[in-house]
């Protein structure tokens, strides 16, 4: 389900964010085009009342004269060869080359014509600050209606495209539900006979052929262990208690014997009392994970060193962790040449994340050091 989360949040975002973007690329272009119509059809006004104060004035003879000027309630400002001459405005350094322009929300408009005497300029302007803020407004309003929209549409073509992946993923978590359920009992029985063949016929404890059944009896055990761990943990009801954990790491250790002298492996011990407030059944899946990986990427004729105090428990063994930071994702296998399906140290982590536990695996001098802090630091 974590992996279904992810993939949806990932579609979400690249889908509303090209989205956005494509939205908003639209939008600014007809904000810039409705603004030049704005600007167009306010000059056509402006341009249309400099018209009738030229004329009214022209008559009077006004220009050449200097006589008092008709403004009809226009703001106009009138200027002769590129020096202000009359008017009820100024604008200090008003640019009377351009026809017509938008400044701090005001627009100007110039009408320059060439007489004989030289060239008249008449300017005037309005105010179209309401006039833009009501457009800026629709297109806000535009905006946050498209933001809605795209997300609903994000949202459920998510949940379409994502209703395969989904399907096929309860069918796989019923699978592995239904056959490790399956598994349990036929793997049970085989341990217990052969524990009981150990118990009344001592010396099949030297056969080589029930070493291999039980080493490839207990590899199938813990497949089903990590696989039930992922399906159900987070169903099960977790009994916390004061556990003894050097005893249940030498019971542990004894459990691992068998392969451990398979292997001659020699293992260091360093084990101090210790008791720990957790679920008996998470420790020995730690425990288990810790050792069983030690094990497996130990070379033969190598060594093992284990270590348990009240801070830490730790596991040094043989190999070299080239990606630290995927090494406890699920399915993650660095060497996929020793088999396992990428779960142990992963199911390591979430234990460690329950508890609050302190996970760290680093390499030093080709040796890879696993180590859990029971407290924080």
């Amino acid at each position: 389900m974590l992996a279904e989360k992810k993939s949806l949040i990932r579609f979400l975002a690249v889908y509303i964010i090209s989205t956005a973007l494509l939205v908003g690329a639209g939008t600014f272009f007809y904000y810039e085009v409705s603004l030049q119509a704005l600007k167009e059809q306010n000059t056509e006004k402006l341009k249309n009342n400099v018209a009738k104060f030229i004329s009214i004035n022209m008559k009077k003879r006004v220009f050449k004269t200097g006589s008092n000027p008709e403004y009809n309630g226009l703001k106009i400002a009138v200027y002769k060869d590129g020096e202000y001459l009359f008017g009820n405005f100024f604008k200090k350094d008003l640019d009377i080359k351009q026809e017509y322009f938008l400044q701090n929300n005001t627009l100007y408009y110039i009408n320059s014509e060439k007489k004989r005497w030289g060239e008249l300029s008449v300017a005037t302007y309005t105010n179209i600050d309401k006039e833009i803020e009501s457009l800026k407004h629709r297109i806000f309003l535009f905006l946050f209606i498209s933001f809605i929209f795209i997300v609903i549409i994000a949202f459920l073509l998510g949940k379409i495209f994502l209703k395969p992946m989904k399907d096929s993923i309860k069918s796989l978590e019923n699978f592995i539900s239904d056959a490790t359920h399956e598994i349990n009992t036929p793997i049970s029985s085989v341990l217990i006979n052969i524990e009981l063949l150990k118990e009344l016929y001592p010396d099949f404890r030297k056969i080589e052929e029930l070493k291999k059944i039980e080493s490839a009896t207990f590899r199938i055990s813990k497949v089903f262990k990590d696989l039930s761990f992922i399906k159900l943990n987070h169903n099960q009801n977790k009994e916390i208690i004061k556990v003894d954990v050097e005893k249940v790491l030498q019971e542990r250790i004894e459990f691992f014997s068998t392969f451990i002298q398979n292997k001659k492996i020699k293992l260091s011990l360093s084990v101090e009392p210790m008791q720990l407030d957790i679920d008996i059944e998470d420790l020995i899946r730690l425990l288990d994970n810790l050792i069983s990986n030690a094990i497996k990427y130990t070379k033969p004729n190598n060594n093992i060193d284990i270590m348990l105090n009240q801070d830490f428990f730790e596991v040094i063994n043989d190999g070299e962790i080239k990606n630290s930071k995927k090494i406890t994702d699920k399915f993650f296998r660095e060497n996929k040449d020793e088999g396992g399906f990428g779960l142990g140290l992963y199911i390591v982590k979430k234990i460690c994340n329950y508890y609050s536990f302190s996970l760290s695996i680093s390499t030093k001098n080709k040796k890879v050091h696993t180590k859990i802090h029971f407290t924080l630091h």
